[in-house]
């Protein structure tokens, strides 16, 4: 005969922070690889010399930005063309080979201006552009100082970690979310708000982008990350069943960071 069936065994705390800290980290590299500042890179054929290209999308200071694409040197030839997105006129010049790579120049511009730019490279009657795609687009921006940037960086993660292991707190049979949803919230304030608006103003001179002032996609998905949690939180207070809100909270904020970063900028 068989035995009574048992229920299975709730996962320990120490496992369900493993999966928010899992779930956390493929997140966090997937907004990044996917966002509009990230290079954009790949693999390229020119009359038979094979190499790895990469363009940036971001330059941060007051320096002008160099574009280089390492050919080897046996591509020696090339040719830079940029000009202000959404604008039609293109200014073209000649890059220079240097140490295996075909170098150009494109001036430093204005915080948060935006530069189309593509580049043609040359070998005796073949030519190809790259990207593929026909141009990347450079996002100028002040530096923000390390100081600012590393802890924002680091409570956004944490924001994000402690959201997800409180989503997966709802599956507990006794949950406990008090911390949980308090240290989502600090985590939010702090590096949403706080140390996010340092960064906008060190970066573009523009501490707050979203609602209402404008449409700036990072500030507008922190916005609605801190509500839903801030939801969650007087819930909890008032002695409501907290789950429903917590487990919202919880996927609303996973689905607002896999929007990708910086989707609208400063113009």
């Amino acid at each position: 005969m068989n035995g009574p069936r048992t229920s299975p065994r709730p996962a320990t705390p120490a496992v369900l922070w493993l999966i928010a800290l899992a779930i956390t980290l493929l997140s966090a590299r997937y907004q990044r690889v996917t966002g509009p500042t990230y290079p954009l890179y790949g693999h390229a054929t020119l009359a038979g010399t094979a190499f790895d290209w990469r363009l940036e999308r971001t330059q941060a200071g007051d320096a002008d930005h160099r574009v280089h694409v390492k050919t080897g040197s046996s591509i020696t030839e090339g040719t830079l063309e940029y000009r202000p997105a959404g604008t039609a006129a293109w200014t073209s010049q000649p890059m220079t080979a240097i140490a295996g790579e075909v170098v150009g120049t494109i001036p430093h511009q204005p915080m948060g201006a935006k530069v189309a730019y593509r580049v043609t490279l040359r070998k005796f009657d073949q030519q190809i552009v790259l990207p593929p795609q026909g141009e990347a687009v450079m996002r100028f921006r002040g530096d923000v100082p390390a100081w600012v940037l590393i802890p924002h960086i680091l409570a956004m993660f944490a924001a994000m970690l402690y959201s997800t292991r409180a989503g997966l707190e709802t599956l507990s049979p006794a949950p406990r979310f008090g911390m949980l949803v308090g240290r989502t919230i600090a985590a939010l304030v702090v590096g949403g708000i706080l140390l996010g608006c340092l960064v906008a103003w060190y970066a573009f001179r523009a501490p707050w982008g979203g609602f209402p002032i404008s449409n700036d996609v990072t500030d507008n998905k922190t916005l609605l990350a801190l509500i839903v949690w801030l939801g969650a939180a007087v819930a909890l207070r008032v002695g409501r069943n907290p789950k429903p809100y917590v487990a919202l909270a919880s996927v609303l904020t996973l689905a607002v960071y896999l929007v990708p970063h910086s989707m609208a900028l400063p113009k």
